[in-house]
């Protein structure tokens, strides 16, 4: 997921582990829900990555990417990078 982030910088990843879920609520609010650990990327504020050269002796690495691990209860806002017009 890391590395799908780190090509797409403005997206984020949601990784969702078994009997457990997120709630949206508003388009923007986001809650979990079940016994497991929702894990969310943010790749806005890499500074540098290596992904470009993927496939070169060159391994893979990524800097200042924000991850997120959310349990029962926890909250997280979605980012509205285009939001769509009113």
């Amino acid at each position: 997921m890391a590395q799908v982030i780190a090509t797409n910088p403005t997206s984020i990843g949601i990784g969702i582990e078994e009997d457990t879920a997120i709630i949206v609520r508003k388009g923007d609010e986001a809650e979990v829900i079940g016994n497991g650990v929702v894990t969310i990327i943010e790749g806005f504020d890499i500074s540098s990555s290596t992904i470009t050269e993927f496939g070169t002796d060159e391994k893979v690495s990524i800097c200042d990417l924000r991850v997120h691990l959310m349990a029962k209860g926890n909250t997280y806002h979605i980012p509205q990078i285009n939001p769509p017009h009113k």
